[in-house]
């Protein structure tokens, strides 16, 4: 995998959500996934919406799927041995104690330009699917990880591959069987200004 180095990097934005214009190759994985889960709140909170809070099994469920898209040159939500977006969160342990549960995934590649923070989560603002996910009012919680490389080439460290994972349970009473909460889940890819 490669290697993440920290440089100087241009002034925070007025939010305060860190080098969220910096390339991927200036800043250091958690300065990228810190920008990108500070701006995603920004959103939320401009539009009227609770924040969401970082969790630690969703962010597993992330950066898991992140490295496999990255090492196994894919960008789907759905790995090629059929793994879901559901089977992974799950897998990591959030649905454990919950009675019911809602989760939701948006995925994200970018090079050079737009590879930064801002380039990312506004990619998703764009596309109304992805932006359907970063507002969905019940998500209480979320997971990012961003990987450096992309699902073309691995090698690419101008490149950078990132997973989201929303979710929210109630926890108490009996664990909620496979199939019993709802999934909703987006991709967006960036190359060359496209967007898909």
């Amino acid at each position: 995998m490669a290697a993440w180095t920290l440089v100087t990097v241009s002034p925070a934005a007025a939010t305060d959500c860190g080098p969220v214009n910096s390339e991927v190759d200036s800043i250091s994985q958690a300065q990228m996934e810190s920008s990108i889960t500070c701006l995603i709140n920004d959103q939320r909170t401009t539009h009227g919406l609770a924040a969401v809070a970082p969790n630690t099994d969703l962010r597993q469920a992330a950066l898991s799927h992140s490295n496999e898209m990255v090492n196994e040159s894919y960008f789907e939500h759905t790995s090629p041995s059929g793994l879901t977006f559901m089977d992974r969160i799950e897998q990591f342990g959030y649905m454990n104690g919950a009675r019911t549960w809602t989760v939701g995934e948006n995925l994200v590649w970018g090079n050079g330009p737009l590879s930064t923070p801002q380039a990312l989560v506004t990619a998703w603002m764009n596309s109304p699917p992805h932006r359907e996910n970063l507002l969905r009012p019940t998500f209480r919680e979320l997971g990012v990880a961003a990987v450096a490389g992309t699902p073309v080439s691995k090698s690419d460290l101008t490149g950078v591959t990132v997973s989201s994972e929303y979710g929210y349970r109630t926890l108490g009473g009996k664990k909620a069987k496979k199939g019993k909460g709802k999934g909703k889940a987006h991709k967006a890819r960036k190359l060359r200004k496209k967007h898909r």
